[in-house]
């Protein structure tokens, strides 16, 4: 009878838990797997990328739902990569007492495993706890046994990491010539391997030791390289690490107002991503800069922020060194209990008979007590069924309304009729990220008659425009309207004739609608502009963040325009936009779009397409025909994404004369 009462609770927990909507899509897609050991290793992959990414509450998030999975069946491997990633979350999060317990977890797993290439990685990563806590022998040892694994497994990626990981120990002890030996090897391997993320890492690490030499040029030399692949590969950690030493720099040159400039940089992004020790750091130096400068009144606010991240810091570093001993303690302790019970199991036999005796008689105690809660369960079950058909009927309310807005937003684009009146030879990719986009594609044609306003003296040109606007979903949308409407009342109503007085008059109306009241917001769009002057063959084009594809059919070569570096809404430094006039001859192709295709995550590394990677497949696809080019390109952006979450909106324009 208490077996099955206990089987109805917690069959009614679990249903609640299940009826739970999340709004996370990476954990919706994943959901829709069936194979238990799939699953499991897609919340390990989405994991990696997540503390890669700085998202390390989604990582805990991931692990938990793999762990739940991997444990239930029992995938030790799973087990051990799922433990090592929540280590490695916690421990950027500055929760090192979870770190290190997830860590010595894991590695009780490889050990019976006996996966030397997975073990050296959490070595390697128990490493690095004890050398953010300034104990260097602690950390060389573990590094050291790491690389000996590395080494035996001929694994160079690991070799690498490793060899990373003592020459920051060797600077620690102010050992500089091996530390900086250490770096070039690194650098060696990691170029061979094409490790970008890692080569970010020794250049930003060999910056720091000749920063302590002294050496200012050669360690900025270094910084500039970590912070270029950093900000590429999207590492915010990273980016905020290296804006912080490049800060460093100028602040022991005396330079500091370019110091301040590149902490505040540090500052905004440690913010962003929660990380501790680098907003620690960024006040203290923000704080000694103002006092400096003589504004009292700013380094008082940094001093007190400074001091509450340190004694934060503190209190950890005492946890942690607290901790150390029984997390040591405890690792030792359950190996002894695997051989003690191994070796006492005929008597733990035993003892197990005379507990089930025991549990029999509590049975008889508590199964009045055990049936009336079952009744009380079996009321909470129907109250939560009420409130599940409330949430379903909201949700269904809301799609609804999301579904209706897409009808207004798709009416709102121009028709496949009217595109192919004006432009016959085109192609438009057009991927909503979700059910409505920010991404939206403009056209208008200045035909007399075609605009309401005579005054309007055109020739036969036609408007062309590609646009971004702030998010996707629900709030890119609602910007979409917004900016679609600025740039019909540029053209129709204040009747502008060429692209960058019309791109300035729409960011003027732009900022007008979205600053009536006191709230400000900083919202606004990315766009490539053109105005097609067919008569001429030529086109006038600007850009607000955007660039500007040409094939050239003559040399089958690209050629690339770049728009001003601003966006259309509010900015620290706006200026005039401006224009470039190109003429077209036959065959010459022209491409325009958004940064959704360049910027998807995917392909055999997990990377981004990138531009390059996109100008390539232009080049590949040029001798086609315009379907048969949009054909191609629309397959090669879904096989590089694969199984991945689709990151962005897409919008691919191309057309010729």
């Amino acid at each position: 009878m208490r077996l099955i009462l206990t089987l109805l609770i917690l069959l009614v927990v679990c249903q609640s838990l299940i009826s739970a909507q999340t709004s996370d899509t990476t954990i919706q897609r994943i959901e829709k797997i069936i194979q238990p050991r799939k699953k499991a290793f897609q919340y390990e992959l989405a994991a990696t990328w997540a503390w890669q990414t700085g998202q390390y509450e989604k990582t805990l998030e991931y692990t938990s739902r793999g762990l739940k999975i991997a444990e239930e069946k029992d995938f030790k491997d799973l087990q051990a990569r799922l433990l090592n990633n929540r280590g490695i979350a916690y421990d950027y999060l500055g929760n090192y007492t979870s770190a290190l317990s997830a860590y010595f977890k894991a590695l009780r797993i490889q050990e019976k495993l006996n996966n030397q290439k997975v073990e050296a990685r959490i070595l390697s990563n128990i490493g690095l706890i004890y050398s953010n806590q300034k104990m260097p022998e602690k950390a060389l040892a573990y590094h050291k046994k790491a690389l000996k694994i590395h080494e035996e497994e001929k694994d160079l990626d690991g070799i690498s990491v490793s060899l990373n990981n003592i020459a920051i120990i060797y600077a620690m002890q102010k050992d500089y010539q091996k530390a900086i030996e250490n770096y070039l090897e690194c650098i060696r391997i990691d170029e061979l391997l094409g490790d970008e993320r890692g080569l970010a890492d020794d250049y930003n690490n060999i910056g720091i030791c000749y920063v302590d030499l002294g050496e200012y040029a050669k360690a900025m030399e270094y910084y500039q390289k970590a912070l270029q692949l950093r900000k590429e590969h999207s590492n915010p950690l990273g980016v905020s690490e290296t804006l912080t030493n490049i800060a460093s720099v100028y602040f022991k040159q005396d330079d500091l107002t370019t110091a301040r400039e590149y902490f505040v940089a540090s500052l905004k992004m440690s913010q962003e991503i929660g990380s501790k020790e680098s907003l620690r750091y960024a006040y203290h130096n923000l704080y000694q800069i103002e006092e400096e400068l003589g504004n009292k009144e700013a380094a008082y606010d940094y001093f007190k922020k400074y001091i509450a991240y340190r004694d934060s810091l503190q209190d950890i570093g005492q946890t942690r060194q607290q901790t150390e001993l029984e997390l040591n303690y405890q690792y030792e302790k359950e190996k002894e209990r695997e051989q003690f019970e191994q070796e006492k199991k005929e008597e733990r036999f035993r003892l197990i008979i005379y507990s089930v005796l025991a549990v029999l008689v509590l049975i008889l105690v508590f199964s009045a007590l055990l049936y009336r809660r079952w009744r009380q369960t079996r009321e909470q079950k129907k109250i939560i069924e009420e409130k599940n058909a409330l949430v379903e009927n909201k949700n269904r309310e809301i799609m609804d309304s999301i579904n209706y807005a897409r009808r207004i937003q798709v009416a709102i684009l121009p028709s496949r009729e009217y595109i192919l009146e004006r432009l016959p030879k085109h192609f438009v990719i057009y991927e909503p990220k979700d059910i409505v986009a920010g991404d939206f594609y403009w056209l208008v044609s200045t035909v007399p008659g075609k605009l309401e306003s005579s005054a309007v003296e055109i020739e036969n040109d036609t408007w062309l425009a590609v646009a971004d606007c702030t998010g996707h979903g629900v709030p890119g949308a609602l910007m979409s309207v917004v900016c679609h409407n600025a740039l019909n009342r540029s053209l129709r109503e204040f009747e502008m004739k060429n692209t960058a007085p019309l791109l300035d008059k729409t960011r003027e109306i732009i900022v007008e609608d979205l600053s009536k009241n006191e709230l400000q917001v900083n919202d606004g769009m990315d766009i490539s502009l053109c105005r097609i002057m067919h008569a001429s063959r030529q086109i006038e084009w600007s850009g607000a963040n955007s660039s500007l594809i040409i094939f050239r059919a003559a040399t089958t070569s690209l050629e690339i325009l770049k728009g001003n570096k601003q966006p259309i809404g509010i900015y620290n430094d706006m200026q005039p936009f401006t224009a470039q006039t190109i003429e077209l001859n036959v065959g010459d192709r022209v491409f325009m779009y958004t940064d959704g295709f360049a910027d998807q995550f995917g392909g055999p590394q997990e990377k981004k397409i990138m531009s390059k990677r996109m100008k390539e497949w232009i080049s590949n696809s040029a001798g086609m025909s315009l379907p048969e080019q949009r054909a191609y390109l629309y397959d090669q952006f879904n096989i590089w994404k694969g199984d991945f979450e689709q990151i962005d909106d897409v919008c691919f324009i191309a057309f010729e004369l």
